[in-house]
């Protein structure tokens, strides 16, 4: 892999997040810190209520820190920006448009000429594998075909960085191996700067450059991994001695994070 920016494209200085509700304060994020590398695949693991959501929520602008700085090259996050692309669990097209049309949505919002986005819808939807398609809509496509069209429309816009909330959860598990198995291609064609979330140990080493562990809630950075496996990544890197080292150190991170987690349940 090439060597990367020193220059963080992400940065999260001593972040705290703070909610208020009818029981009282909750705090999901204390004291965090993390830096994001221009061109990293960083892939964030840890027990459910640790943050996560809430982290990616900050870069994407969806909501703000109580206190601490978040920023996106240098300058702060003040509000959703388009240079960071969304893509979600649940697929959020619009039902009433094409596969094209949802593709070229950003794009002709951007006012981009009708031929130009064409021809860049057609790009992406070839490189998500759905050339064929441009005409269907969304409830004639299996839910891994949906999701193709959500990554397609979100390279469509350029995004600086794009952020992934646990986008093949709902599938099924042959689906999910093929989508993280096209992800790592469009990944190594493209090194845009993606943030990624997951429960899944099998899908963050499959897909990361560094793996980012976190505490129960309150969240913190509990482990930083740097994720040596080779490239091309695909199933059969599972089969490694490495690969199989480096799941055993994770797990037993996250293992004891979520017994933390449980015994604040349970107190």
């Amino acid at each position: 892999m090439d060597t990367l920016n020193r220059t963080p494209k992400i940065s999260l200085k001593d972040v705290n997040k703070v909610y208020k509700s009818k029981k009282g304060d909750v705090q999901a994020l204390k004291d965090l810190d993390l830096s994001v590398k221009e061109g990293e695949f960083l892939v964030i693991v840890g027990a459910s209520g640790c943050g996560k959501t809430t982290l990616l929520n900050l870069v994407a602008g969806f909501d703000s820190a109580t206190s601490g700085e978040v920023l996106l090259d240098g300058d702060p996050v003040t509000g959703i920006t388009p240079e960071c692309g969304m893509i979600f669990q649940q697929y959020a097209l619009f039902p009433w448009k094409t596969v094209q049309e949802n593709v070229e949505f950003g794009l002709k919002m951007k006012r981009v000429p009708k031929q130009e986005r064409q021809e860049q819808g057609e790009k992406y939807i070839e490189l998500v594998g759905l050339t064929g398609f441009e005409k269907s809509y969304p409830h004639h496509l299996s839910g891994g075909m949906k999701q193709r069209v959500s990554i397609a429309r979100s390279l469509a816009n350029d995004p600086k960085v794009m952020l992934l909330d646990e986008p093949f959860a709902a599938l099924d598990a042959m689906t999910r191996q093929v989508l993280q198995e096209q992800l790592v291609h469009i990944y190594e064609k493209h090194r845009k700067t993606i943030l990624f979330i997951t429960h899944s140990i099998d899908e963050a080493l499959l897909l990361s450059s560094r793996i980012v562990v976190m505490t129960a809630r309150p969240g913190r950075i509990a482990q930083e991994i740097v994720n040596d496996l080779p490239h091309p990544r695909n199933a059969d890197v599972q089969l490694s001695e490495r690969y199989m080292e480096l799941k055993r150190t994770i797990w037993d991170n996250v293992q004891a994070e979520v017994m933390k987690s449980m015994e604040v349940e349970i107190g």
